[in-house]
């Protein structure tokens, strides 16, 4: 493939719902364009853009893919995302690499809850947005209603600028209302361009004077002329169309059918005609060293970031990088100011979904592949040395649910954890941690799809196999009296024995302080050689635990009193001692389990927030207040015990439609309920007996 000026470049993410069609639109886009030889289709598993098991196997697209269609001396690069909550991670990267969103619309389901979500999105990314309202041939499916949809929920800037010609099954073409000009699918399959014929001109002529009014609305000049009853040109309107447009004004409503291949190639002119280039987009960084603000325009020194990356055994790294100034080219260093040191870029090429193209050059503006750059992540720089910038890291959604993770084989532990921080690195919307108290390997996602393919790429990629659960709670023990007891190790069993005899006072601490040990020993009951161990003991038997097994937190130990024996006495013994002392003085300064407290922060639609509230208070929740925050939107704080948040992401997908989100943040523990606490205790000296 050729290499194209900035001028001729559209960077375009195709976002929305899942099941709308947007992979289907761009397998029809890359046949019209000449880069497929047939039309794939996804139900038919031919697709030329999904093509990963995982996707082929449920039907869906789980991972963003570049497809770049070159049409008319201008190069489309396309952004298929998923449209299934769990992988917005690769919606947002696709957002900020692109110049315009293009929402896809199903006809027959008008707007659905990923609609909603993705507007959010690509509104916060300050990009363009448009809407193709796809299957116009299904059954119920309804332009006028689906417009007025739009319309009511995002505002009077919605304006279609084609209507269809028929409707459901005798649907058969697009009329341009700028143009005027009709284009028809044959039986032959040879589109037909033509003037608008008769029966439908009053609706053509009625469509125009809302497009016409719609803009003028938003432009001075031609409100001015429509008040006046002035003529308004093509060009004119046009214009003004392209200005509202790149403002954010005017959000232009297409329509076709992908899989029956009718409106796409208008589709893609209007692309070429009205979305921004990326020529005039000036880019934002800062200075790696003195962290002052820079700017970034085309023709300035290079620079580029990667938004994108996939991790492959045998292939290795594939960067997908936005070229944001200058000019890429392959077989070149440059530097990166996210890591220590440049980086030398082989060849570049882009992607026409699965099938690769080599580009000599990059322009600013244009998307680009490229191989073996272990070092660059996701968000990273790249960059000339001579005029270094960095930019703004990708946001990464933040993960909703936790899961317990385990290798399936013994021994094979070492291979499944190197796998999953590999996967990591593709998806940083996966978290990987290590519990210190439970020992657990700690996987987080957005939801249990997200998981659940994470689980069979390794499978596919690694020939690991990953095993998940419910994690562990990680529970605390502590006391609420003070108590004095006394441990007394003796042991005869011939030779040297074993003797250590120690006073301990247990006293309860501050929520959170910690455990605290000192000594008030007067005259030499305890050796000053023997207290370390004494502490000792105290530091592995709290740990150890002594209700049931959890580690015992916020008590203070004071040794204040014991005996020795100058042969038997050792470190051994005082430490032996120790562990009877408390054990004993445990139990009798009234125990009690702790467990931890998260502050959860849910948004989620007016509407369903009595649904939410009533999940939150049957999990034990402590409501903290709740606000107003946007359109039709709230948010609740509440403080939840860590061990009713399992699975609450599901749930509140379930609630709300999928429209419900949530973070969470630990808060501090607290004690639990004798009922609850003797359930957890009798299930866990139940699992050491067996």
């Amino acid at each position: 493939m050729k290499s194209y000026p900035s001028t001729n470049l559209r960077n375009v993410a195709v976002i929305g719902h899942g099941k709308t069609g947007k992979t289907s639109l761009l397998d029809a886009c890359l046949f019209d364009a000449g880069g497929a030889k047939r039309l794939g289709s996804v139900e038919d598993k031919t697709s030329a853009i999904d093509h990963e098991a995982e996707e082929l196997r449920r039907g869906m697209t789980v991972s963003a893919k570049l497809v770049a269609c070159e049409w008319q001396d201008y190069k489309i690069n396309f952004l298929d995302t998923p449209g299934y909550p769990d992988f917005v991670g690769d919606v947002k990267g696709a957002l900020a690499a692109a110049d315009s969103a293009l929402i896809v619309i199903s006809a027959p389901a008008g707007i659905e809850m990923e609609t909603e979500r993705v507007w959010q999105y690509a509104e916060e990314a300050l990009l363009p947005r448009a809407f193709f309202v796809n299957k116009m041939d299904r059954e119920h499916a309804d332009f006028d209603r689906v417009v007025e949809e739009l319309r009511v929920r995002f505002g009077t800037g919605v304006v279609p600028v084609q209507i269809p010609i028929g409707k459901e099954a005798a649907f058969q073409g697009v009329v341009d209302l700028l143009t005027l000009r009709m284009r028809v699918m044959t039986h032959d399959d040879e589109p037909q361009v033509g003037e608008v014929p008769a029966y439908i001109r009053a609706e053509v002529e009625a469509g125009r004077q809302k497009l016409i009014e719609s803009i003028a609305e938003f432009h001075n000049e031609l409100l001015e002329k429509y008040i006046e009853g002035a003529e308004i040109t093509e060009v004119e309107a046009a214009a003004a169309l392209i200005e509202g447009i790149q403002a954010g004004k005017i959000f232009p409503v297409f329509c076709g059918s992908a899989k029956a291949n009718i409106g796409i190639r208008k589709l893609m002119n209007s692309i070429v005609e009205y979305l921004p280039t990326p020529y005039f987009k000036v880019a934002i960084g800062t200075d790696p060293e003195t962290g002052d603000i820079k700017e970034r325009r085309t023709e300035d020194a290079f620079s580029a970031q990667s938004f994108k990356t996939i991790v492959d055994p045998f292939v290795g790294h594939l960067s997908f990088l936005r070229v944001l100034s200058g000019e890429m080219r392959g077989d070149a260093s440059y530097c990166h100011p996210n890591g220590t040191d440049t980086v030398r870029v082989g060849t570049l090429f882009t992607m026409r979904g699965k099938q690769q193209e080599s580009l000599p050059s990059a322009a600013a503006g244009d998307i680009v592949v490229t191989a073996k750059l272990p070092s660059v992540r996701t968000g990273d720089s790249l960059c000339d040395k001579a005029d270094a910038i960095q930019y703004e890291a990708i946001e990464t959604p933040a993960p909703m649910l936790e899961m317990a993770a385990t290798a399936e084989k013994k021994g094979e532990e070492d291979k499944v954890f190197s796998a999953l921080y590999k996967q990591q690195e593709e998806d940083p919307a996966i978290a990987v941690t290590k519990n210190p108290e439970t020992h657990e390997t700690l996987v987080s996602g957005i939801g249990e799809v997200h998981l659940e393919i994470l689980a069979e790429k390794l499978a596919r990629k690694f020939s690991v196999t990953l095993k998940l659960g419910e994690p562990k709670v990680a529970y605390r023990e502590t006391i609420r009296k003070s108590v004095k007891v006394q441990g007394k190790h003796k042991k005869q069993s011939g030779g040297h024995g074993q003797y250590g005899d120690v006073w301990l006072e247990l006293s309860p601490q501050p929520a959170g302080e910690g455990n605290a040990f000192q000594e008030t020993i007067f005259g030499g009951s305890v050796p000053r050689q023997y207290i370390p161990a004494v502490e000792k003991g105290v530091a592995e038997t709290f740990a150890a635990g002594i209700v049931a097994g959890y580690p015992v937190t916020d008590v203070k130990v004071n040794l204040y009193d014991g005996s020795y024996h100058t042969v038997d006495s050792s470190e051994a013994a005082f430490k032996a001692a120790t562990a009877i002392a408390l054990k004993k003085g445990v139990m009798e300064a009234s125990p009690v389990l702790l467990e931890p407290i998260d502050t959860v922060t849910v948004r989620t639609p007016e509407y369903y927030m009595g649904d939410v509230v009533g999940k939150l208070n049957a999990k034990r929740a402590r409501i903290l207040g709740i606000e107003h925050v946007g359109r039709d939107m709230s948010r609740i704080q509440a403080e939840v015990p860590v061990s009713e948040l399992y699975r609450f992401a599901t749930d509140l997908r379930s609630l709300t439609q999928g429209r419900g989100t949530y973070a969470r943040a630990f808060s501090r523990y607290e004690p639990l309920a004798d009922p609850e606490a003797k359930k957890i205790i009798e299930r866990r000296r139940s699992s050491r007996e067996n």
